[in-house]
Formats: structure tokens, sequence, C-alpha cells
């Protein structure tokens, strides 16, 4: 099934939504190696033990768990926290350490600044899967299963380890693809970050001025697309602040096609509107199709 060897050790970091899925997942393909757990909130770990989704209650040492790949789960302003919590258990200085972080140019940045001496081997990814839910109550053993898994290399990551990650994320049963820390969050920003910007404002807009009536007569598209903005308030807020150039330059560029589209409803230019609709159904449409 492998192209490299699996892992014989395995910690996750943050036993939320991420963290609880890939535990799950490992259980259900009974995967060969051990699993680990480490969550700030020791009644989750607690549960994740009670379950049988990892082997500690408890993390003390990481002393003598020799071959490990440690995940982190965590929001991203919470992961340097993390990462010196599970530097100061004293992983062996070949451990491999990856994440499921939303943002890459910051995390790189603060590798490189404070923990150069792991950075070589720290193998950035980022899975495309997750849900308006969190909390390892609402983990899916099914979640990344034929979603895609970014890795995003950098100049010192060694090849075999690119490679021990990716392969990683494929018995997960995800596709993997590569982007520069730079591409992921030009393009995240425009792709995942815009839409839960524009959920989370449009939604304030609406409760302002409908309160209690805003779902009354939605018939059910409005509570689709403001779904996400029922997602986790904390990881969030530090996407917005860690990824915030590339967010504000994306939010400038929806504000140029909303003004557009604004400009031709006031003018009331039924043809042009209708052409409008229509250029952007037949752009999604064919887009859709070809993937």
């Amino acid at each position: 099934m492998n192209n490299t060897e699996g892992f014989k050790n395995i910690l996750i970091v943050g036993l939320g939504l991420i963290g609880g899925s890939i535990a799950k997942r490992l259980k259900y393909i009974s995967y060969p190696g051990d699993i680990y757990g480490l969550d700030r909130d020791s009644r989750v770990l607690k549960g994740a033990y009670q379950d049988t989704l990892v082997k500690n209650e408890s993390v003390t040492s990481l002393d003598g768990l020799e071959d490990l790949l440690i995940i982190f789960c965590t929001p991203v302003l919470s992961f340097k926290e993390a990462l010196e919590s599970v530097l100061s258990f004293q992983p062996s200085d070949k451990a491999v350490f990856t994440d499921t972080l939303s943002t890459k140019s910051s995390t790189l940045e603060l590798l490189n600044s404070e923990f150069s001496s792991i950075a070589n081997r720290f193998i950035l990814s980022h899975p495309i899967a997750g849900s308006e839910r969190s909390g390892l109550q609402n983990s899916e053993e099914s979640l990344f299963t034929n979603r895609i898994t970014v890795i995003s290399p950098h100049e010192s990551n060694d090849n075999h380890l690119i490679a021990r990650v990716a392969d990683f994320w494929k018995q997960l049963g995800s596709l993997t693809k590569i982007l520069s820390s730079k591409e992921h969050d030009d393009i995240f920003a425009k792709t995942s970050h815009l839409p839960h910007v524009i959920s989370y404002a449009l939604t304030q807009s609406l409760f302002s001025k409908l309160h209690e009536r805003t779902f009354e007569f939605s018939g059910g598209s409005l509570e689709d697309y403001t779904r996400i903005a029922s997602s986790d308030p904390e990881m969030w807020k530090d996407i917005f602040i860690s990824n915030n150039e590339n967010i504000l330059k994306s939010i400038d560029d929806f504000e140029l096609s909303l003004k557009e589209l604004k400009e031709l409803i006031k003018r009331q230019d039924d043809k042009a509107i209708e052409q409008f609709l229509l250029e952007i159904k037949t752009l999604r449409d064919s887009s859709l199709e070809n993937e």
C-alpha cells in the first residue's frame, strides 16, 4: 500500500475536529504504529484514551519513542505554545514534524526564526477538509477520504521526509498536491478565507436588521450559505490575523465585483445584469465539470 515506510509512533497534538479525525482514521485502518495524543484540555485527552483512539492519558516524556511523527492540529496562533510544549517533552532528534494549519508563511517564518534546529524536519501540510462543527465529538474517520492535502516543502526539507509525510496522508485517504507556502496562502485567502469573511459579515448584517426572523423565510438556501459562520471563532480569528495581507487583498477584489453588480442593479440594466449572471454561471459550471 505504501511507497515509503510508515511511522512506528505518531503523536497528535490537538484532538479537536482534525486531530480527532486523524486518530479515528488511524484506528479504522488498523495503522500498525502506536498512536499518542496531547491536548490542552485533559478531559479531551482522557476521552480519546477511553475511546481507544490514543494509548495515553497524559504526556510526561517523549523519550524512547523512535521513528516518531508529530502532527500539530492547533489554531494557528496557538502553534508556538504547542510546539514549545512538545519540545519540552524531549522528542528524539530524528522526530519528524508536520501540521494541519490553514496558513503557511507565518508558520514557516516562525520555524526559521525561533525553531531552526527542527525546521529541516518540519514538513508543512494542510488537509483541505473540515466542518463548521468543532471538537473531538464531531470528528469523523472519513474526513480526509478523497480530499486534497497540500504539502508545502521548504528549501531545507529532505525529499525522503517529504515523501514519508505525503505517504502518511495518502494512507488516511487523501490526495496530495504541492504548493509553496506563498502560493498556499495566496490561493486559500481567495478560496477559503474570503468565503468565511463574507459568510460572517453577511450573517452579522442580516441579524442586525432582521434579528430572530433572519432564517424564518430563507427557504434553506441562506442556512446553506451561512453555515460556515458557525465555524470555530478561535480558529478563524487566528487565520484572519496570520494571513491578513492576502485576505485584505481578496476582500478588495471582492468589493470590486460587488460594486460592479451593484451598479448594474442601480441602473436597472436588465440585459447587462443577465449577461453578468450568465457569464458567472458559465464559468462556475464549466470549472466544476472539468474537475
